[in-house]
């Protein structure tokens, strides 16, 4: 058959706008083979885009023998959170622990009562004061940072992930392990082995002509797969790269379009308001900034399909909820004992933006780990991380008590949120030993900037995952970070 020039150009683009990925055109019902770097534990990597406020998201409550409480007080008139009383409980009931560093009480925001559960159950672990040295205030510029894991910002083009997967994945070249839930693929991937980039799974769809029939539609593939395969074999190396991204990158397309979502009822319950998961999610359901869609599409990816019920062999996934920059308007917490959750939820939060934002989190991934756990195996072997690529001033930008038009301009640390399998759970090399880590941010003692100092850095726990979860060496972990950094066992992954 024959193509126009414009029909093999768009097609071309199409097609190779997902290849970052052997094909399975002419065997569509036989399941696809996996590598071995397709095999293995997971991870998902929750973005808070916009530079989350750490500050009302993990909260002191008492000063300890610091003063991190009476500072919070003193700095927040507007948008901080009442510790309460004890007829009255505010922070109570989401408390998680005490500040390793002060001793103070630390509590999650009211609106986390999931990610309290998991604490309880010693499925969280909560890592205080993360960022690197010399913060950048730049949104940009600080999420490459975290992206390259290169704070001294030397220039180095590939991701953190992007290293890691090209460890895991080294002498592999049709291995394509790693998703990201984004119409582009981000910069974290960056590297030599092949990632797919898409927003839904319906945008699986091979470009062809709808005025094609079986046939034609047959021979289109074919074209396309003898063009890969002629690059693949090219000995110039960026056109056999090419040639092998693109083959991947077709071959995982129908192999993935067989997920079903549908499996996911928990988080079905959030999105749709039923009531088919085991976890009561559809009593509040809400999915107002796509989080959990974005979940219900990485539960059914590790779900997998194929003919025969199979593996996808992807097993790395980013996935993102926007909003975090609350320069103005960040919201006044009313308490639960005023207006319940519920009451909240149908009403839309008023005047609380970022306890709206902090409770879609928290719902999505609570919601995504009881599919885990009621699927009976996925939780043993799944990790969940989440960063922002900075947190929030310490002192609000208001004009103090009752100001709704307060928020808080660009900070440096924040906390990290670590989610997994704990002691006698886990199937992985490893297990989560839930808990504080690091030292809350000395909030009367900031930096020059007037934000918190940086307890821990991101590397290290980076490199916790990278050696202890993805179970490389030591030296190969810090080859991975790179730049003379020598990663330190942080304790959360053992």
């Amino acid at each position: 058959m024959q193509f126009t020039r414009r029909q093999f150009l768009k097609a071309s683009a199409a097609a190779s706008a997902a290849s970052a990925f052997p094909s399975i055109w002419s065997r569509v019902h036989e399941a696809q083979a996996l590598t071995p770097c397709e095999n293995g534990v997971n991870l998902v990597i929750i973005q808070l885009e916009g530079g989350n406020d750490g500050i009302n998201m993990v909260i002191p409550m008492t000063d300890g023998n610091g003063g991190n409480r009476s500072t919070y007080e003193t700095m927040r008139p507007a948008i901080g959170i009442d510790v309460g009383n004890p007829s009255l409980p505010n922070l109570t009931p989401t408390q998680v622990g005490n500040d390793p560093l002060h001793n103070g009480q630390v509590a999650l925001h009211p609106h986390m009562l999931g990610l309290k559960s998991l604490y309880d159950s010693g499925n969280l672990a909560v890592l205080l004061g993360v960022h690197y040295p010399n913060p950048n205030l730049s949104h940009f510029e600080s999420e490459d940072i975290w992206y390259h894991a290169d704070p001294a910002q030397t220039g180095v083009s590939s991701g953190w992930m992007g290293r890691t997967l090209d460890q895991l994945c080294s002498g592999q070249p049709s291995a394509v392990p790693a998703v990201d839930t984004d119409s582009q693929l981000t910069p974290l991937f960056y590297g030599g082995t092949s990632v797919m980039a898409f927003d839904d799974l319906s945008d699986l769809i091979f470009p062809v002509s709808y005025a094609f029939d079986d046939t034609q539609t047959a021979d289109y593939r074919g074209a396309f797969d003898s063009i890969y395969a002629t690059a693949g074999g090219n000995l110039a190396p960026f056109i056999q790269l090419i040639g092998n991204t693109g083959s991947a990158a077709a071959g995982k397309i129908d192999a993935y379009s067989t997920a079903k979502e549908s499996l996911a009822k928990n988080l079905n319950d959030m999105i749709n308001h039923t009531s088919n998961g085991s976890g009561g999610f559809g009593a509040n359901g809400r999915d107002n900034f796509g989080l959990a869609r974005s979940l219900r599409t990485v539960f059914a990816l590790m779900k997998g399909q194929q003919p025969g019920n199979l593996p996808l062999g992807c097993r790395v996934f980013r996935v993102a909820i926007g909003g975090f920059d609350t320069h103005s308007q960040q919201g006044i917490h009313t308490p639960l004992t005023t207006t319940s959750l519920a009451q909240k939820v149908a009403s839309g939060f008023p005047g609380e933006y970022h306890g709206e934002l902090l409770y879609h989190l928290d719902r999505g991934i609570s919601a995504f780990w009881r599919d885990c756990v009621d699927d009976g195996n996925l939780y043993k072997n799944t990790v969940i991380m989440t960063f922002s690529e900075f947190g929030r001033r310490i002192e609000e930008n208001g004009s103090g008590t009752g100001d709704y038009n307060a928020g808080t301009d660009h900070g440096s640390s924040a906390p990290m949120f670590v989610v997994g399998p704990k002691s006698g759970e886990s199937t992985g090399p490893s297990h989560l030993v839930g808990g504080m880590y690091g030292a809350y941010s000395e909030l009367d003692h900031p930096d020059d900037d007037g934000n918190p100092v940086l307890q821990l850095d991101f590397r290290n726990m980076y490199g916790e995952l990278i050696s202890k979860w993805f179970g490389l060496s030591g030296s190969t972990t810090n080859t991975v970070l790179g730049n003379g950094f020598t990663y330190t066992p942080q304790g959360f992954l053992v």
